[in-house]
């Protein structure tokens, strides 16, 4: 009897990495979460050690010995990490990369992508792609110093900011904010000002932690807050924007192509995809949106096995 093979499928970026083991036959034994691996916010040494940690997790975890692993996949934002960092976990593994846009399409199940991939997560970013010439397009992607509009990140940030002008009586609406930031951070409402300050930039608050607060900003909307209702508009059409753009350089208004949204901020649901959904259609009306909803590494990894098919 043939000894069975695996792969390991590695996705991460700014905010964390996944690893997932997984038979050729595209299904998931075992999926884990790590640290992040963006080398803009996190050291190498660092970023190498919560990759490394999250695999060999993953193996425990499925009893699985590292030289059964036949192929090791990889999309990740920043450095690429391979024989150096899992050679002794993994081997007997090849090691094949892949772009973060990649997995994007891979999330919607499209392997050959002819469209826009939308990033809605932490941070915000449009991939495009023509599959007849191969032009593509890049848009967003700055990071939260110097973009990041239509992300987790910016619609968090925009909160906490309408909290401090609503605690001083400046926002011009009526709003809950400043007391469900007072119950997500456990702050007191009487020294909100002072607790607020401290959390923010002695804690401090990370990019993740802000980037969670989206979750906060999109309940208030759904109950009707006129501050959290404006927050979700701004940054969904910021999100639409940036599709859009990316559209433009590639496609003409009649093209049928491919729209995928992927990311935490889509659980926000139509209250962030409408805009795209309604400009898209006026602008691209053969333009078909669909949402990334597969886990990242396990995308990854049936993407690697749809493109080394024997034959």
């Amino acid at each position: 009897m043939m000894e069975q093979k695996y792969l390991i499928a590695l996705e991460g970026g700014g905010t964390r990495s996944q690893a997932a083991l997984m038979d050729f036959d595209g299904r998931v034994l075992e999926i884990l979460e790590g640290g992040d691996v963006n080398t803009n916010f996190t050291s190498y040494e660092q970023a190498q050690r919560n990759i490394r940690g999250v695999v060999a997790q993953v193996l425990e975890n499925a009893a699985v010995a590292g030289p059964s692993v036949d192929l090791f996949v990889s999309a990740l934002v920043g450095p690429r990490f391979g024989e150096e960092t899992f050679g002794s976990l993994c081997p007997n593994a090849r090691f094949i990369y892949y772009r973060e846009r990649d997995v994007i399409f891979a999330r919607a199940g499209i392997y050959r992508p002819h469209g826009i991939g939308l990033v809605a997560a932490t941070g915000a970013t449009a991939f495009g792609v023509r599959a007849d010439d191969g032009r593509e397009a890049f848009v967003g992607g700055w990071g939260a110093l110097l973009g990041d509009e239509g992300s987790a990140y910016a619609m968090g940030l925009l909160g906490l900011r309408a909290a401090a002008r609503a605690y001083e009586g400046r926002l011009g609406c009526p709003t809950r904010l400043v007391e469900a930031l007072c119950q997500r951070l456990q702050l007191d409402p009487a020294h909100f000002r002072q607790d607020l300050v401290l959390t923010a930039y002695h804690k401090p608050l990370s990019r993740a932690d802000i980037a969670g607060l989206a979750s906060l900003v999109t309940h208030l909307a759904d109950e009707g807050d006129p501050a959290a209702t404006r927050i979700c508009e701004k940054v969904a059409n910021d999100l639409a924007g940036l599709g859009l753009h990316a559209a433009r350089q590639l496609f003409q208004p009649a093209e049928t192509f491919d729209v995928v949204v992927a990311g935490g901020l889509i659980n926000a649901g139509e209250r962030v995809l409408a805009p795209l959904r309604s400009q898209m259609a006026r602008e691209f009306p053969n333009a078909v949106l669909t949402i990334g909803d597969q886990p990242p590494a396990a995308a990854l990894g049936r993407l690697a096995i749809e493109k080394n098919k024997p034959g």
